[in-house]
């Protein structure tokens, strides 16, 4: 089964559609392993559902079948379960630290979920890549009980032919149990930083914007990439390099914490809020293999002004591992952005292929072949 036309079910039809429009190859796919063993015990630690985990294996515990809880990426943060299944299920990266969205490994019941933001079963061919064809998972979406923001979801899987059909219920029914826990459990965040330093320096709080120096901005910098906090030793390192006083540093915190209130918090240093961010955005695509949504948010440099070395770090990781997803992909529209929100020099090699792939026809070649006669230069 590989065209749309074989899916008989409409959820199932509209899945293989935004899989086969991401390039899922439904022969050769296989989920990618983003995170290593030890990143995934971090992620655990800070994330929402650590909880009520406990009570999701307690609930779907059961002989011949895995338990799976993913983060609203598709990361499987967790898998419990039957130890012969998840031999198996290793052998085909369903396992900790994997991606199982659409767009990574096309239709599957955590990736669908998550599409959807409804609880979903996949059964055996319904899967687009013909590995997972062996196999039947039952998938439903956990959100904040206070916010209704999705906080990923919660599946088993399982053979083919162990898979009870009752089970698609239960897992439904084991979501509810989950968000009734985090209702009692779950301390609402009522704090929303924004940080948008890709090519500029703007922030606000709550929808209200703040006036930033660049130092602040790069102390926010450093607190977002560090969400568990930092000494005021660590943060003058990172901030000042060998250089760096403490004692400088926690002035600079003093200043920073009067329009930050009691969103900075101490002891260590960290951030009390949600804080979304451009540069994390970009961060997050391409650390989840995701090089197209990385190029689309990837608009400039971060803080291009800035010298301090986290900063600094953080700046060429990025505009590395965009380029070369850029160059990778040839793909023209995401070549000609880069180049254009790229601070320092003209990058000969973006440009080169920009000329080989434009007509000669189109306007865009002259432009590309002047940009690229003066970076020879």
């Amino acid at each position: 089964m590989t065209d749309v036309g074989e899916a008989t079910r409409p959820v199932i039809a509209e899945s293989w559609r935004r899989s086969l429009a991401a390039r899922v190859d439904p022969d050769r796919h296989e989920a990618p392993v983003v995170y290593a063993p030890d990143e995934i015990a971090d992620l655990r630690g800070t994330h929402p559902l650590a909880s009520a985990v406990p009570l999701l294996e307690h609930t779907l515990s059961m002989d011949d079948t895995i338990m799976i809880v993913t983060d609203t990426r598709g990361h499987i943060l967790w898998c419990e379960g039957d130890n012969g299944v998840r031999h198996k299920a290793e052998r085909v990266h369903l396992t900790e630290g994997s991606r199982w969205s659409e767009d990574a490994i096309g239709t599957n019941a955590m990736g669908t979920a998550l599409a959807t933001g409804r609880p979903v079963t996949v059964h055996s061919r319904e899967h687009l890549v013909r590995t997972y064809h062996g196999w039947t998972c039952a998938a439903s979406p956990i959100r904040d009980p206070h916010s209704g923001l999705l906080l990923g979801v919660v599946d088993v899987s399982g053979p083919l032919k162990t898979m009870h059909p009752a089970v698609a219920q239960l897992v439904s029914a084991a979501a509810r149990l989950a968000e009734h826990h985090l209702r009692q459990h779950l301390v609402p965040r009522g704090h929303v930083l924004t940080l948008n330093f890709l090519g500029g320096l703007h922030a606000d709080l709550d929808g209200r914007p703040l006036m930033l120096t660049l130092r602040n901005a790069e102390v926010l910098t450093a607190l977002a990439l560090h969400p568990k906090g930092l000494t005021a030793e660590q943060l003058a390192l990172l901030l000042y390099g060998e250089r760096g006083n403490p004692t400088t540093i926690r002035a600079e915190l003093h200043r920073l914490r009067a329009q930050l209130g009691g969103v900075l918090l101490t002891r260590p240093y960290r951030l009390d809020a949600v804080v979304h961010g451009d540069f994390l955005d970009v961060r997050t695509a391409l650390r989840s293999g995701d090089a197209r949504q990385a190029t689309r948010r990837y608009s400039g440099e971060l803080l291009p002004r800035s010298d301090a070395p986290v900063v600094r770090e953080e700046r060429m990781d990025l505009a590395a591992a965009v380029r070369r997803g850029v160059l990778d992909r040839g793909d023209v529209d995401a070549l000609l952005s880069f180049a254009d929100c790229t601070a320092t020099a003209e990058d000969a090699e973006v440009l080169e292929r920009l000329r080989l792939m434009l007509p000669a026809t189109d306007p865009r070649h002259a432009l590309v072949s002047s940009r690229l006669r003066r970076a020879l230069e």
